[in-house]
């Protein structure tokens, strides 16, 4: 694995022609839940006519016939579109069918022909191209182009607003229009596979090996991995760009999120196949990691049929929206790509550091103005502050109306808001937005230190405690209580671990795991380590391990026996006493084991219904 910090090795060109938004129309579904309250929303938010507002009537779900993509959707987008000439991009909302199925059984010759299934948005860029045969492929004549699209282009963007819910498409418009006005930050992450094998494979995995060249000169800070195996993106701590490849789907062990503008993408053959699940192919869980912007395909496209990613990336940092870079790079239209987010989004305009900067002082100009009224802030050419005062604004009357009714809840939200706004300067902004909040989080953070008080071990809610509240006042009291508690774990597991040590060197191998268990559970204390390497010991003794299987399948068979009565009398408190808090750290995997925490989990949950 690779880790650069790439240096600015050119010079980022501006386009020629600036697509804006008097050159959208947004599609929305009239039958579809949420789809023209998205539509509005990113007129709203982008400045769109009102007028260039389509509403269509169709099905509500993401795969349509043919039949039902020329009679439903088609006609009245292209009667717009032809009566039209400033339109260049469609912006389908969500509930506007994904895809068209096959149909006919008509004779298939190589890879294209006989195969009529595309994405909806693969037609729709041809509206302007005439007439072709739906029976393959069109090649994209503007594909690789180095000119903007324009109306002699023939060829339209199509990017959508789509995702898992509405709140998530709704939320693409908002984190395009923050990143392109105050920055995106954070490492980029490229997942190759290091091919050595002269095939299509390998072809494709040095064609995604050239993303690294623009992220490199662009000077965005990123890590190239180059084995086999996808990497498990929860691992990574807050990536802003991916792309990688190649699985059917990723379950990662833990919590993904991605930084705000940042564009996500995994190439595989149905990487698009839906997008309104969070746990199927790519797309839609990516937008639900809080991608930005994505792109896949909705049937299988084969490599040719998946937009060139050196392309795409290539445009993206000299300085083109997302719409155009992704159409350029797409080889194959009237068949399988999608792409999803603000087509309009420009992370990377020429001049873009000194242009955030701009941005970033015209909105806390609005937001917080100086008491003495300060130098009047130049707004000229700063199209976006209006929208970025909107949304931050509309957040925090939510965070603060939310805080009179449920305080936890608000404290989430202003942390997502915390998170979305990342590194973009508007840190004393949300100080004094977090005013209201320091009474209950002192509360949070008393409760925190009771609970530890009663059992040193429980840290969990602190360790949390202490990634999250980074940047808020109370955080120097945080720092403040890890020294104490680090103090008082290490007091208390240094004491262990020699205990023990001794029964260790005595051979008496259940009490040395008991309190080594005990130690490496005081997360704080440097002789947790220490405690570890004595339980990782004590596992490499097979001697050792057979033992303490014998000894614990009897405690615990004793105490199984003992806790089910209590249980079957309806005394789950007293039940639980025979497994303390933390006990499978206590002992060692057994024949007993499974059957003891089946039996407490039915303590717990006996116990939690009677509160």
């Amino acid at each position: 694995m690779r880790a650069f910090m790439g240096m600015l090795l050119v010079a980022l060109v501006a386009p020629l022609f600036g697509m804006d938004a008097s050159n959208v129309l947004v599609v929305a579904n009239e039958k579809a839940e949420g789809s023209v309250e998205i539509a509005d929303y990113y007129a709203q938010m982008r400045g769109v006519p009102a007028e260039q507002i389509l509403k269509i009537s169709t099905s509500d779900q993401e795969v349509i016939s043919r039949e039902e993509y020329d009679k439903e959707v088609l006609p009245k987008i292209k009667e717009y579109v032809l009566a039209h000439d400033n339109i260049l991009a469609i912006v389908p909302t969500r509930g506007v069918p994904l895809k068209i199925k096959q149909f006919g059984t008509g004779k298939k010759d190589g890879s294209f022909k006989g195969r009529n299934f595309a994405s909806v948005d693969g037609e729709l860029a041809l509206i302007r191209y005439g007439d072709y045969d739906i029976d393959a492929v069109v090649e994209n004549p503007i594909f690789n182009s180095e000119d903007h699209i324009t109306l002699e282009s023939k060829i339209l963007v199509v990017s959508r607003l789509d995702g898992p819910t509405v709140e998530i498409a709704k939320g693409l418009v908002e984190k395009a229009i923050l990143a392109e006005a105050l920055g995106c930050y954070g490492e980029s992450f490229l997942d190759t596979r290091g091919l050595v094998k002269e095939d299509g494979y390998k072809q494709r995995d040095d064609i995604m090996e050239k993303v690294e060249d623009s992220w490199k000169a662009a000077g965005l800070p990123y890590v190239h991995d180059e084995q086999g195996a996808v990497v498990d993106l929860s691992t990574r701590a807050e990536t802003l760009h991916y792309y990688g490849w190649y699985a059917g789907t990723q379950k990662p062990k833990g919590t993904v999120k991605f930084r705000t503008g940042g564009i996500c993408i995994h190439l595989h053959s149905f990487s698009a196949g839906t997008i309104r699940a969070n746990d199927k192919n790519w797309v839609g869980p990516l937008l639900s990691w809080n991608a930005t912007c994505s792109y896949g395909t909705v049937y299988e496209p084969y490599t040719v049929g998946f937009p060139y990613e050196n392309i795409f990336w290539d445009r993206l940092i000299h300085g083109w929206n997302f719409g155009e870079a992704g159409q350029v790079a797409n080889q194959l239209l009237s068949w399988q790509a999608v792409f999803c987010g603000d087509p309009l989004y420009t992370p990377y305009p020429e001049g873009y550091e000194a242009l955030h900067g701009r941005y970033h002082d015209a909105v806390l100009a609005r937001m917080a103005p100086p008491k003495d009224g300060g130098v009047p802030v130049d707004e000229s050419g700063l199209t976006l502050t209006q929208s970025v005062q909107t949304l931050l604004e509309a957040r925090a009357d939510g965070i603060k109306q939310l805080l009179r009714k449920d305080p936890k809840a608000a404290l989430e939200a202003f942390n997502d808001l915390r998170f979305l706004v990342s590194d973009m300067k508007l840190g004393d902004w949300l100080s004094e937005l977090s005013g209201p909040f320091n009474a209950e989080l002192k509360r949070r953070f008393d409760d925190m230190k009771r609970a530890i008080k009663e059992d040193l071990s429980d840290t969990e809610d602190f360790e949390k405690a202490l990634e999250g509240w980074k940047g808020l006042p109370i955080y120097d009291d945080l720092l403040e209580y890890k020294k104490e508690l680090t103090d008082e774990q290490e007091d208390e597991a240094s004491k262990l671990v020699k205990k023990a040590e001794s029964y260790q060197k005595s051979e008496r191998w259940m009490k040395a795991w008991s309190h080594a268990a005990q130690a490496v559970v005081l997360k704080f204390a440097e002789s947790a380590k220490t405690a570890q390497g004595i339980l990782d010991a004590i596992k490499k003794n097979d001697a050792a391990v057979t033992e303490m299987k014998e000894e614990t399948d009897k405690e615990l068979e004793r105490n199984i026996e003992k806790a089910q009565k209590e249980f079957d009398k309806g005394k789950p408190d007293r039940a639980a006493k025979y497994f303390p808090k933390d006990w499978q750290w206590l002992y060692p995997d057994s024949d007993q084991y499974k059957a003891a925490a089946a039996l407490d989990k039915k303590i717990q949950e006996a116990l939690a219904n009677q509160k």
